[in-house]
């Protein structure tokens, strides 16, 4: 993601050799400035209220999406919520148990590490909060990582809340431990804009997108679509770029693997700036619900 991933061992923070944790951390190389087609003109702010724990089907209408090709992988969808019961304890450990949860891991580079209790599972969906519970960085974020395996094309779907933190980055993405990453990225240094990227290698091609909104404000939903020969990003149902100059590995011999996060930048950058707890009462919680793949 943005200003995060490079080194000799690839992404292998995202590898899933421990239930719950990651198994080494990376120092990173600066955000690349890079040579990018222009942007496409601004999104018109809206907000999606969605209902909690219904699945979303922004894709079967509206927008200009291509024809869905045929998958043998089929669709899931986790709401990310728990119900407001007394049994919302049990609740959340099941749906914690859906994701490998890192703990005390996260780059060299970044000013926080993940740690498992900065994830909440509430009845509005998943918090990761930035705090300073981690015992070896200033800061502790958080990260959920999906236990689904087979990741293949198809659109990848996450409703998501940023923040307007400097320094603070939002992010839901498909990675594929030193090989490839797609993302989109919320920073809280510009909140009305959003990041998208893919990773080769170490190689990086960040596009920044106007939103036309606050994305701290509100509720939105954004999309990863992969297909073979492209990869489109979409935010409210809306196409806002697309590509097809990047290789991506073909995901029936590569393992992909579907997360999201919230973690601190620490360079004083025109990025995401360098993070630093707020003392106005902000709270720098990054908000998650509605993930889902559709073929």
């Amino acid at each position: 993601m943005g200003n995060k991933h490079s080194s000799n061992s690839g992404h292998d923070n995202h590898k899933d050799t421990n239930p719950n944790a990651i198994n080494s951390s990376e120092n990173l190389d600066p955000f690349a400035q890079q040579q990018q087609p222009p942007p496409p003109p601004p999104l018109q702010g809206q907000n999606r209220n969605q209902g909690q724990g219904q699945q979303q089907t922004p894709f079967s209408s509206g927008g200009n999406y291509p024809p869905q090709p045929k998958s043998d992988r089929a669709p899931f969808f986790e709401s990310l919520s728990i119900p407001p019961s007394d049994d919302s304890v049990s609740s959340a450990s099941a749906l914690a148990a859906k994701f490998i949860i890192p703990h005390e891991k996260g780059p060299d580079r970044w000013s926080s590490n993940y740690i498992r209790d900065s994830v909440v599972f509430t009845p509005d969906g998943a918090q990761i909060s930035i705090g300073t519970l981690s015992s070896v960085k200033p800061f502790s974020g958080g990260e959920l990582i999906s236990r689904e395996t087979g990741l293949g094309y198809g659109v990848y779907s996450c409703d998501m809340i940023s923040t307007n933190i400097k320094g603070h980055v939002t992010a839901f993405f498909l990675i594929a431990n030193g090989i490839n990453e797609i993302d989109i990225e919320l920073t809280g240094r510009v909140s009305t804009v959003c990041w998208v990227n893919v990773w080769k290698g170490k190689d990086q091609h960040p596009v920044k997108i106007d939103l036309g909104f606050d994305a701290a404000q509100d509720w939105h939903t954004y999309a990863i679509e992969w297909r073979r020969d492209f990869i489109a990003w979409h935010v409210d149902g809306r196409k806002v770029y697309e590509r097809s100059d990047v290789e991506v590995a073909d995901p029936a011999t590569t393992e992909f693997k579907l997360a999201m996060n919230s973690w601190t930048h620490n360079n004083e950058d025109q990025w995401a700036g360098k993070f630093e707890m707020p003392t106005d009462g902000r709270k720098p919680v990054s908000c998650f619900r509605n993930m889902s793949y559709t073929p």
